[in-house]
């Protein structure tokens, strides 16, 4: 056993939730591709809230003057994306940290180099890692208390921290180079360096409710031997926000055949044990991804700096602008243009926090993690990004054009409603505005026309919407 526990204990908690009907269950061959990484050690981190900054163009080099605000965080005490959490409204519960210890967002005062943009990138990433570490953390200790002492206040903090490590986890989206990637080109990841932390992480679109209602009636000997559809966020999502009996599995299979004979009872501690788990391997995997990274163990931040994990410098940069790429197909197409009847097919079984009605927030803290590696990891998008090599390139007209863009995006995302609660006027805006962004990524920044020769990954080749 992987310590789910033999507990059988009555929870009786309230769940304040509508949970979209259940969906069918779609399996990825990509899912089998990785076990859990062994634990490592690490430290957490603090964060600042990020404004928005105007749109410009100019033909010199220099970040335009802020003419519009972006309302949300970049993973600071402002907004961490903690509200929608769930849980009843008339308990009054402290919020989980915000400040993790890892300082202020490094804002690189380096000239233009491709050397320093990828220096710049990775103090960045390291820095979002180590928030990730450190939400992750506040997670497990939530847990460990709801799993020592059940109640409706327990649960609440439990689901606040939930969401905090959730938002922290959707920044990162944008910085799915070295290790934390996955080897998939055609995802437009890293086949060079990465190690797949972030599917274990979170693995969304590869969810599947049944897989994880698999573990709660029958824990696996081995986490690693679990599919990742069944493992992260995507379990918490629906093992902290779900109160429901029923199971999404086929009643004549082994799981659904061991639902049937458990209580309502069991089925709660069932999945609270597996709750516990899955935070902990969180952590874990956060922890050794920091441990990959850092100067005494994987020393992975100078092989990005140097190029020299990679076959060629212009490969490095490539692999690491892929990253920008999410923006397209998981938030474009996916998260947006499934609800918008823009994407007919999609390899999504479930929606992103079906559970926990946090879609918007996710949406939100991707924006900033775009702005983040595209103009800057300051708070208004200070130092070093793609923007000042599409000017030091001589093209400043693009690099203000995309962070025109992106403001329109964030701002739209910051004013929407809850996406379950959004009119389809109000979806489709946000829908235009994140594509508009997309649009000049993929036929101006990227293709047979960058001015910086980048190219777009196979996924994404002849890619025309």
């Amino acid at each position: 056993m992987i310590g789910f526990g033999n507990r059988r204990v009555a929870i009786g908690l309230t769940v304040g939730l509508v949970v979209a009907a259940a969906c069918t269950r779609t399996e990825d061959p990509v899912e089998h591709y990785r076990s859990a990484a062994s634990a490592g050690t690490g430290t957490g981190g603090t964060g600042s809230s990020t404004g928005g900054k105007g749109s410009g163009t100019g033909s010199t080099g220099g970040k335009p003057t802020s003419t519009a605000g972006t309302g949300n965080a970049q993973g600071g005490e402002d907004d961490i994306g903690l509200a929608g959490a769930g849980g009843e409204g008339s308990v009054v519960v402290p919020q989980p940290p915000t400040d993790f210890g890892c300082g202020e967002p490094p804002i690189s005062s380096e000239p233009f180099t491709r050397k320093a943009l990828r220096a710049a990138a990775a103090e960045c990433a390291q820095w979002h890692y180590c928030r990730l570490e450190g939400g992750a953390r506040g997670l497990v200790e939530a847990l460990d208390e709801l799993s020592a002492a059940p109640s409706e206040a327990a649960q609440t903090i439990a689901r606040e921290a939930y969401a905090q490590a959730f938002a922290l986890t959707s920044v990162t989206e944008l910085f799915q180079f070295g290790p934390y990637a996955s080897q998939s080109t055609s995802a437009g990841k890293d086949s060079y360096q990465g190690k797949g932390y972030r599917e274990v992480v979170y693995s969304w679109p590869l969810s599947s409710r049944c897989r994880v209602e698999e573990q709660v009636a029958q824990p696996s000997a081995s986490l690693g031997s679990v599919l990742v559809s069944a493992r992260g966020l995507f379990g918490l999502d629906y093992l902290l926000h779900y109160s429901g009996t029923d199971t999404e599995c086929n009643p004549s299979s082994a799981a659904g055949k061991k639902w049937a004979t458990l209580s309502e009872d069991e089925i709660a501690a069932g999945k609270l044990d597996y709750a516990v788990t899955l935070g902990n391997d969180i952590l874990s995997q956060a922890q050794q991804l920091r441990a990959d990274w850092s100067r005494d163990e994987g020393n992975f931040a100078p092989q990005l700096v140097n190029a020299s994990g990679y076959p060629t410098e212009h490969e490095a940069m490539k692999v690491m602008a892929w990253s920008l790429l999410y923006m397209e197909r998981d938030v474009k197409d996916w998260k947006l243009g499934l609800p918008t009847a823009h994407t007919a097919n999609a390899p999504v079984s479930v929606a992103e926090a079906a559970f926990s009605g946090l879609k918007i927030q996710a949406i939100r803290q991707n924006l900033i993690g775009f702005r983040g590696l595209y103009e800057g990891c300051g708070p208004e998008g200070e130092g070093l990004g793609f923007d000042d090599w599409l000017t030091e390139a001589g093209h400043p007209e693009l690099a203000q054009e995309i962070i025109a863009a992106y403001v329109n995006a964030q701002a739209l995302a910051d004013a929407a409603p809850q996406m379950d609660e959004a009119t389809p006027a109000e979806l489709e805006a946000l829908y235009q505005a994140v594509k508009r962004l997309t649009d000049l990524l993929k036929n101006d920044l990227f293709g047979a026309g960058s001015p910086i020769g980048l190219t777009l990954p196979p996924g994404l080749e002849g890619d025309t919407d």
